[in-house]
């Protein structure tokens, strides 16, 4: 899912065989079967001399500890079949005279006694005597450092060991290793809620007697293991969510009913999920449970502060009580009309942004776009169905009571209703947020210094630089320099490959990437595939008419191919080949495979051509035994039955292979500029070969990762692309007025450029696959409390309050605590994810509660300053009052006649009904044309 693309590329060991009907080629099925059970897997110990990395690791009683480590290990192994160990401890222990002879009994039954320092001394000087005639390709490069060749000393070793394991046991492979170092997974432990045994101190590196040491295992899955601890912690979020929704609506049964229906759009979202038959979860949707809980208490807090606001100023109460029903069923009519425009245009901005992630073909992305939009919307339903239900239950039985479980079964007295008050100290019933932006936040935008309100005017250019400089890191964002981080940086798979390329004279080859030719593959038939499971079955090869090797012209062309590839320099950073600027790796073993030099070889040191080519190719495919011909850097990656195709008795494809200079985690800049340069050097090769060969294709696992991250960065812009323009629609509807729209828009624009300015500023992020990610939730999350801001702003103007610094009062009178108790709710849920174990997710931390930092900031400053500055007064911007002014003027300045059956819309409080406007002639004879109600009219009592 994870591959960028829905198209199964061939693996990197280079099989087409999933690609091929098993009807039509039953050997590749039955050798597919043969080794079910078993899977190949390596243990990798990797020794350090000291912390600071400054002594020689080649001592003897370093050695002696490296040897009570491994025999320890090997008695209590349950794994007998081990392929290949090739240890450091033999080059010292074992009896023949040459080290790299040396072997000892895999029963760990080993004397593992003091050496002298002469033995260890002539040791490491045949090892450097190797190393200096040799360099990387000396049977030695892979033990030592890359100074060993100067000093004769190393920082670090390791030892390797390769073994078959059954497919349940593969978790279990290292497990005598962590015994024998007290390594162990648990819970607050090194620091962490949750911690892996493979946590190290800051070099990744745990301390045994006289030695530092770093496990490294295929056979252990540490995102399965290590993913179940963080969601969890979903549930530390969900009670800090609870405490904020009592805390702020001063009502445990109000926060009982809102956390249940937070949590129940969940389950019934993955109900939707699951019938629109998608069939796919990753650990990406576990993010989903924390945004829900932001986005959702906000739902309810916009909710529950428009029935207490609409209540104090419709219907004070004079005497305490409850309601009558007819009051209290129009109070929350002109509640649900208030806040449910409100909170769906936040819904549908925000679940519009994830849903932008449909046209990404990452499927995690793809998916994880879907659930959280369908959870998003399914909050806005339960809180404008649910919601007033339990706000009626609340206001008639539990209000102003101690205990809410009895209260439930009585109806508390009626009250005494009072006339509307739509003053500014109506409401006495503020809470300290309300108190305090009544009387710090107004009064100091409302403060004057002559004509001039400075604090509007600073904040606002405070937010223009702030914008700006956001706008400038974001530009200097790129594509990722260095691999993905997953693991906290103490973890032993951290920087795995960078430190195995740093401090490793030939590195281990099972981290560089097999680069792959194929011929005779025309194209893929997807058709069948299904989308949610793209690595699973399905799809089929097309295969190329003319490909035929039984001419000498086209094995003269494989060959050539074979010598291409093998010569190919490689001269980027992404290659690590220090010394001999390659793609193929440079080692003393044998690194590449082509099955027709090995062909030749089998037949004598002569290639058959014409009808005896295909009978005597499949004898080889059929006989021949790729350990004959291929060392340990290839040996498991080559499979003659699947490297050439035989289907329906006749040759269809051809694969050959080199182990590459490459890592198999790349970066994506690196990665590109390799990928981009070979296939041009490739095309360039195919124009010199025959015609069977002419349709060559270039597989790399690294290159298809390429197009994840090409992926990721298109959803970002496209997500942006999408999100935006729906933004600015729907802050439209809601306020129908363009100026506030404009505004509205810049703001959300600005508090995204910050928070990715912010990841090259202050963190020195790439553009990477948390990035992108976190690019599109910044969308959703920075339009909510604008929208709420902007949409309020307008509505002042139904309760006829005209002017822009009164408009903006009343905007932060009434929504400004809301935006504030979203914001702090959204940041304490993502401020749990700073304890999870993933690095992904304490990154999502970083960027929600930036994301909500940034959002606040432009929301309640530079949006709000700009209302009190240059807001619009009265009708100005009013897009019906505008069309109307266009029709007036299309028609002379005379208003178009209504039907007869017209009927105005009626609000709580209509304003005066403003005198009909003479003909435009007659206005602009008189000079008072701008009394014509037109959007581009100029404001009147402008402060500039």
């Amino acid at each position: 899912g994870w591959a960028g693309s829905p198209v199964p590329l061939p693996r990197a060991e280079g099989t087409l065989a999933k690609f091929i009907d098993p009807d039509e080629a039953p050997a590749v099925k039955r050798r597919l079967s043969d080794v079910l059970d078993l899977e190949d897997h390596t243990l990798l110990l990797f020794y350090k001399s000291d912390k600071a990395g400054t002594e020689d690791v080649f001592t003897p009683v370093r050695l002696q500890d490296m040897c009570k480590l491994e025999s320890a290990w090997l008695k209590v192994t349950k794994f007998p079949t081990i392929r290949s160990f090739d240890s450091v401890v033999k080059l010292f222990y074992g009896p023949e005279p040459v080290p790299s002879d040396r072997t000892m009994p895999l029963d760990g039954e080993w004397e593992c006694g003091l050496l002298d320092e002469a033995s260890v001394s002539a040791t490491v000087a045949a090892m450097k005597a190797s190393i200096d005639a040799d360099g990387p390709r000396s049977p030695y490069a892979r033990f030592v450092h890359p100074n060993f060749k100067d000093t004769a000393t190393s920082v670090y070793t390791r030892t390797a060991v390769s073994i078959k394991v059954e497919k349940d046991l593969a978790g279990d492979l290292a497990d005598g290793v962590m015994d024998y170092l007290g390594r162990e997974y648990g819970w607050l432990q090194d620091g962490m809620i949750s911690s892996s045994a493979y946590i190290g101190e800051e070099d990744s590196f745990v301390p045994k007697d006289s030695i530092r040491v770093r496990v490294v295992c295929t056979g252990t899955d540490e995102m399965t293991i290590m993913v179940a601890p963080d969601f969890l912690l979903a549930f530390a979020s969900i009670m800090l969510v609870f405490v904020i929704l009592s805390t702020y609506l001063r009502s445990v049964f109000l926060a009982c009913c809102g956390m249940f229906q937070i949590i129940l759009s969940m389950p019934v979202a993955a109900l939707i999920y699951k019938g629109l038959t998608i069939d796919f979860f990753d650990f990406l949707h576990i993010l989903v449970v924390y945004l829900v809980l932001g986005i959702g208490a906000d739902d309810i807090f916009v909710l529950v502060d428009a029935f207490r606001h609409v209540s104090e100023h419709m219907a004070p109460l004079v005497k305490p009580g409850r309601y009558p029903d007819e009051v209290l069923k129009d109070l929350l009519k002109r509640t649900w009309v208030r806040s449910a425009g409100a909170i769906f245009n936040t819904s549908f901005t925000t679940a519009m942004a994830f849903m932008s992630c449909s046209g990404s073909k990452a499927m995690p992305m793809r998916t994880c776009g879907w659930y959280a939009a369908i959870s998003i919307l399914l909050n806005w339903i339960f809180t404008i169905t649910f919601t007033p239900a339990v706000l009626v239950i609340w206001h008639q039985r539990v209000q102003g009571s101690k205990c809410c479980i009895t209260s439930l079964f009585k109806l508390r007295p009626v009250g005494e209703v009072g006339p509307p008050d739509f003053s500014e100290k109506a409401g006495s019933n503020m809470n300290l947020i309300e108190l305090a932006l009544d009387r710090f936040y107004i009064r100091g935008m409302n403060w004057q210094l002559g004509k001039v309100r400075p604090v509007p005017w600073i904040v606002a250019i405070a937010g223009l630089a702030l914008a700006i400089q956001g706008t400038y890191f974001t530009s200097q964002l790129t594509p990722p320099r260095s691999a993905e981080v997953w693991f906290p940086n103490e973890h032993m798979l951290t920087d795995f490959s960078t430190f195995m390329a740093e401090n490793y004279y030939q590195p281990d080859y099972k981290d560089y990437a097999i680069v792959e030719v194929v011929f005779g593959i025309k194209d893929f038939d997807i058709t069948d595939i299904d989308i949610y499971n793209p690595g699973g079955p399905g799809g089929k090869v097309i295969f190329d008419g003319a490909f035929d090797l039984s001419t000498e012209e086209a094995q003269d062309g494989v060959l050539s191919t074979c010598d291409w590839l093998n010569n190919l320099r490689c001269e980027f950073v992404g290659c690590n080949n220090v010394g001999y600027n390659t793609l193929r790796m440079q080692s003393d073993k044998k690194t590449h495979s082509c099955f027709l030099e090995d062909f030749r070889e089998w037949n004598g040191g002569t290639l058959p051509v014409g009808d005896a080519f295909l009978p005597a190719l499949k004898d080889f495919r059929e006989n021949a035994a790729a350990g004959d011909y291929n060392s340990e850097f290839l040996v498991d990656e080559v499979s003659y039955k699947e490297d050439i195709g035989i289907v329906d008795g006749e040759l269809r494809y051809a694969v050959i292979k080199i182990r590459s200079t490459m890592s198999v985690d790349t970066p994506y800049s690196q990665g590109n500029e390799i990928n981009d340069f070979i296939e041009e050097q490739l095309d360039e090769h195919i124009k010199t070969l025959p015609a069977p060969l002419a349709r060559a294709k270039l597989v790399c696992i690294v290159f298809a990762f390429l197009d994840l991250s090409r992926e990721l960065l298109n959803g970002l812009f496209q997500g942006c692309g999408i999100a935006m323009p729906i933004s600015f629609l729907v802050v439209l509807a809601s306020t129908r007025n363009l100026v506030v729209s404009g505004y509205a828009v810049i703001s959300v624009a600005s508090i995204v450029l910050c928070v990715l300015g912010f990841c090259k500023s202050a963190m020195d992020w790439d553009l990477g696959v948390g990035e992108a990610i976190a690019g599109v939730i910044v969308i959703g999350y920075s339009v909510d409390y604008v929208v709420h801001l902007a949409h309020i702003y307008c509505e002042a103007g139904h309760h006829g309050i005209t002017k822009r610094e009164e408009r903006a009062a009343f905007a932060v009178r009434n929504m400004g605590s809301t935006v504030f108790a979203g914001a702090i709710t959204t940041a304490g849920s993502g401020l749990v994810m700073f304890f999870c174990f993933f690095y992904f997710f304490i990154k999502m931390a970083i960027l929600i509660c930036v994301t909500i930092m940034f959002s606040f900031i432009f929301s309640l400053g530079f949006f709000m300053s700009v209302m009190w500055i240059a807001g619009p007064q009265g009708d100005f911007g009013n897009l019906p009052k505008c069309m109307s002014g266009m029709r007036m003027m299309s028609s002379g300045g005379v208003e178009p006649a209504k039907p007869a059956d017209a009927k105005p819309v009626a609000d709580a409080v209509e304003a005066a009904e403003p005198p009909p406007v003479a003909p435009v002639a007659e206005k602009v004879a008189t000079g008072t044309v701008a009394e014509v109600p037109l959007c581009i009219d100029a404001w009147e009592e402008t402060e500039v």
